[in-house]
């Protein structure tokens, strides 16, 4: 009874240490000088996308949270979501948790890796949704949401650390801004644009509103 006690106390303890060492992903966990450079390059892509820096009525993205938002003058940005600097980012950080939970983890390793490779499916419609837009440079993004593709898959675990127990579609809160962007269209001293990132119900929104002065 003595050695069953012990060796219960010694898995108890393994067991601790596992979830202590389990990797958990925040697009903030890259170094700032890294964040930096993704900024740039996101809000070029941005005013790439729109014709031009004087085509794009915001193009943000704040190097602290990892926020970004992109709206066009005359135009609905079309870059592919999954292709934007933050976004693709965010999906390789959260391949590389997984990973690395693989590691730390017990189980089968090889299956773990290969869920991993499965469910992160960088740089294409079957990668996760980033949570990271935002409406404005100084509201912080969602960051965790439903772990869904942009093609609208449910993927499942993403094993990156967090958990999305609870977690809700966004695609309510994204028709409502759509709604409203179309109320506001019609204005004539100002005008308010939404860009909104649609798939099969899950969306990713980063909403725009500009006072233009003609």
């Amino acid at each position: 009874m003595k050695l069953s006690a012990t060796v219960l106390i010694i898995a108890a303890a393994a067991a601790s240490v596992s979830a202590a060492d389990n990797k958990v992903w925040k697009i903030t966990n890259i170094g700032s000088g890294e964040r930096d450079n993704l900024c740039d390059r996101q809000i070029q892509t941005c005013q790439n996308n729109c014709g031009g820096p004087k085509e794009a009525l915001m193009a943000f993205c704040n190097t602290t949270t990892m926020a970004w938002g992109c709206g066009c003058k005359s135009k609905t940005p079309d870059f592919e979501t999954w292709n934007w600097p933050v976004p693709a980012a965010d999906c390789s950080g959260s391949n590389q948790a997984c990973q690395a939970n693989c590691n730390s983890g017990s189980g089968d390793r090889s299956k773990c890796f290969n869920n991993c490779a499965s469910t992160h499916k960088c740089n294409t419609e079957d990668a996760p949704v980033s949570y990271t837009t935002s409406a404005d440079i100084k509201i912080a993004p969602q960051y965790i949401g439903p772990a869904v593709s942009y093609k609208g898959d449910d993927l499942g675990d993403l094993n990156d650390g967090n958990n999305r127990d609870n977690v809700e579609s966004s695609s309510d809160e994204a028709n409502s801004d759509s709604d409203n962007s179309d109320d506001a269209e019609d204005s004539s001293d100002t005008s308010a644009a939404s860009t909104l990132f649609k798939s099969a119900g899950f969306a990713a929104v980063a909403v725009l509103s500009a006072a233009i002065v003609f």
